[in-house]
């Protein structure tokens, strides 16, 4: 078939193989780009999630904004350090890692962590709310007890509400409230 397109009409052959190649190539170079963008970005120190709540470490021991504010908080060198200085890592291979940590403790350079977790200017979140109502942390941030890294995660509108939805449904006096634009923009 291919052949007799290209003895018939070798122009639309030409035509047909240039519009597959550039449907490939922009396929190939979506990937690349959709790859690039939800690549975890790299941070200023290795740290494992994994490993430190394996360790009986808490989200909200290293994120103590989270029940008492907007912000979760990334934990200060200071936090960091209140266990380092005191803990060896359990696995002596990850002792280069917690070195790393202990130069900039006594370079007294704080650590600049780079923000994985972002919602747009024009929504409110606050995470109070939701730890006071027992939402675990892991419901809008995974599983982090099985990553070294957390990943992004789609936390758009239709998301949100799907579950502000589930939760009216059990708790119908708390529906109009949970749907109201207000809640998550002010």
């Amino acid at each position: 078939m291919i052949t007799s397109l290209y003895r018939q009409n070798p122009r639309l052959f030409w035509a047909i193989t240039a519009v597959l190649l550039l449907l490939l190539v922009a396929v190939v170079v979506g990937l690349f780009l959709a790859s690039r963008a939800f690549a975890m970005p790299p941070q200023p120190l290795p740290y494992s999630h994994q490993v430190h709540i394996a360790a009986g470490a808490e989200c909200i021991y290293c994120h103590p904004g989270a029940d008492s504010g907007p912000v979760a908080g990334i934990p200060s060198l200071a936090k960091c350090m209140g266990c380092h200085l005191n803990v060896d890592p359990q696995d002596p291979a990850a002792q280069a890692d917690v070195d790393q940590l202990i130069a900039k403790w006594d370079a007294q350079e704080p650590v600049q962590w780079v923000k994985i977790n972002d919602q747009p200017d024009f929504v409110q979140f606050n995470h109070r709310p939701h730890v006071a109502a027992g939402v675990a942390c892991a419901t809008c941030h995974g599983d982090v007890s099985q990553v070294d890294y957390p990943s992004r995660y789609n936390h758009n509108m239709g998301w949100c509400l799907s579950c502000h939805r589930d939760v009216g449904r059990e708790h119908p006096e708390k529906l109009n409230r949970l749907l109201d634009c207000a809640t998550c923009h002010y």
